[in-house]
């Protein structure tokens, strides 16, 4: 009978203190435990816009004038190795250098904007559609990455 009384109060006590325990891992870690480290805030994204010509603009023949701006990063001159900066690049009717490769200058087609402008002028440009790139090149005139790039596609007249 001793044995039965014994094994009949075990059985709440032991309950009891599996309750316990899963309160424990309910509430969380001790109060003494280490708090982990706050996640620094995320860089703001860094963003190119051609700003002129707009998207399905039509502009008359000869001079275009492109104006550009940039977002979350500094546009700086052609060599500055200041961190999260870069210069612009203007392709004209020209595909985008392969990432990792530095841009060529070809006149009137792939521009260097190395004096940290953000406006640039084709000269001469042909009545037709066009297609221009923006590109935010490092201080090597090499492609950020990830890419910071935008497009438009405009109308000569």
């Amino acid at each position: 009978m001793t044995r039965r009384l014994s094994a009949l109060l075990l059985v709440p006590l032991t309950l009891l203190g599996c309750a316990d325990a899963a309160s424990d891992e309910e509430a969380g870690p001790a109060a003494d435990a280490p708090m982990p480290a706050e996640a620094s805030a995320p860089a703001p994204a860094r963003s190119v816009t051609i700003v002129s010509p707009a998207q399905g603009d039509t502009v008359p023949a000869g001079a275009v004038e492109v104006t550009l701006s940039a977002a979350g990063l500094t546009i700086l001159p052609a060599g500055d190795t200041t961190a999260n900066s870069g210069h612009h690049h203007l392709f004209l009717d020209a595909d985008v250098s392969p990432a990792g490769q530095p841009i060529p200058a070809v006149e009137n087609s792939i521009v260097h904007m190395g004096d940290a402008s953000s406006s640039f002028v084709f000269e001469n440009v042909a009545p037709g559609e066009h297609r221009l790139i923006a590109v935010v090149g490092d201080w090597q005139h090499v492609p950020l990455e990830p890419m910071v790039v935008d497009t438009v596609t405009f109308v000569v007249r």
